[in-house]
């Protein structure tokens, strides 16, 4: 029995593909709330002319989270669930910050994330990398001053 098993929560990113029609993404909160899980964050993008892709990061433990992807497999208006671990390095993301212009942002060290924009010119700061690098960095431009910060989280090529 892994640690994940024992009770212990995890955080989880979920990628759903599925029909872009209205009920889609009510049927999936369903899968959510039966379970008593709650979401970190959720985010819907179009994923073709009929698709749609909704993304969902949670924490709930290991038997938890297989519960709820078997449950969302069976959607009717589901075509494929890919979950990953949040701290997977495979999770990739994005995150623009605008931060005051008298801070010369630069990510922490051991961040490794990309970046373009000056924010000691007033142009946005764009960072790109593994999700729990991006957080640290978009966490560190908070206590830097960010005025405002958003975060997406790229779906895997097989989402």
């Amino acid at each position: 029995m892994s640690i994940q098993d024992e009770g212990f929560d995890e955080r989880w990113v979920v990628f759903v593909r599925g029909a872009n029609r209205p009920g889609t993404v009510a049927a999936l909160t369903a899968v959510f709330a039966t379970r008593g899980v709650s979401f970190d964050a959720l985010a819907t993008s179009d994923a073709g002319p009929d698709e749609g892709l909704v993304t969902v990061t949670f924490r709930t433990t290991g038997r938890r989270q297989r519960e709820i992807v078997r449950a969302a497999e069976r959607l009717a208006a589901v075509s494929g669930v890919v979950v990953r671990r949040a701290e997977d390095l495979g999770v990739r993301a994005a995150a623009v910050m605008h931060l005051p212009g008298d801070v010369a942002f630069r990510p922490p060290p051991h961040a490794a994330v990309s970046w373009s924009g000056e924010s000691a010119l007033g142009q946005p700061v764009l960072v790109e990398g593994p999700l729990v690098d991006v957080e640290h960095v978009v966490a560190a431009a908070r206590e830097a001053g960010a005025r405002t910060t958003a975060i997406v989280i790229q779906p895997p090529p097989t989402a």
